[in-house]
């Protein structure tokens, strides 16, 4: 029987696709992965993953994206559909879940509420662990769609201002203690950016002290 405790989500990228799996061995899994490639005997032969892989000269890489530690099977493909729905993957032939789409949104849907502190704690936890990858991802993302993104907030400025108050209003609090954290940790980067841009705005700040002199100058007058 496997051993769940072990369980370990993986990608397989090729130049022109992405497919998600889930194994709770996952030397075996690659061998097998790459058995089936060009055994034309397998019944997965025909997988869209495999024709992607000989379509594109034998060019694969399968690397692990993150472990999984879970009770059975059921948590393991359901996480498996997440991470797969979460990179858009397109190899897969079938849904992880191997349910219709209905089901599948239902099942997902009953399970992440069965789990709400599960999931937050370990997002929690791969976020930290991965900070510099998501954050390089989100770099690439925001570099690769300027246009379409630009795109978005023009459309949707109101909805966007909106929502934004809203969060504020409802995280007020949370808000404040994060900031004074932040402000914590980054004194002397907060304090050489508050320098520099000092330096690059002496005119600027000089006529705006001017103005204010005199406008409180001719308060006094009157």
């Amino acid at each position: 029987m496997p051993d769940y405790s072990k369980c370990i989500i993986y990608t397989i990228r090729t130049p022109t696709g992405l497919y998600v799996g889930s194994t709770c061995n996952y030397t075996n899994r690659k061998y097998a992965h790459k058995n089936n490639i060009h055994n034309e005997t397998a019944k997965s032969y025909n997988f869209k993953l495999y024709k992607n892989i000989r379509e594109n000269n034998d060019e694969w890489e399968m690397k692990p994206y993150s472990e999984f530690p879970c009770k059975n099977k059921m948590e393991m493909t359901i996480e498996e559909e997440r991470v797969r729905r979460e990179l858009n993957a397109d190899l897969n032939s079938y849904s992880c879940c191997g349910l219709d789409k209905e089901k599948r949104t239902k099942t997902l849907k009953q399970y992440n509420q069965n789990n709400k502190e599960k999931n937050k704690e370990y997002q929690k936890e791969y976020n930290k662990l991965n900070n510099e990858k998501l954050t390089e991802q989100k770099k690439q993302y925001r570099e690769n769609n300027k246009e379409k993104l630009s795109e978005y907030k023009q459309k949707n400025k109101e909805k966007i201002a909106e929502f934004q108050k809203q969060y504020y209003q409802d995280n007020k609090e949370k808000i404040a203690v994060s900031d004074k954290e932040y402000r914590e940790k980054n004194k002397e980067k907060i304090a050489e950016r508050t320098k520099q841009w000092r330096e690059n705005n002496k005119e600027s700040i000089a006529e705006y002290q001017k103005q204010y002199r005199e406008k409180k100058k001719a308060e006094q007058i009157n």
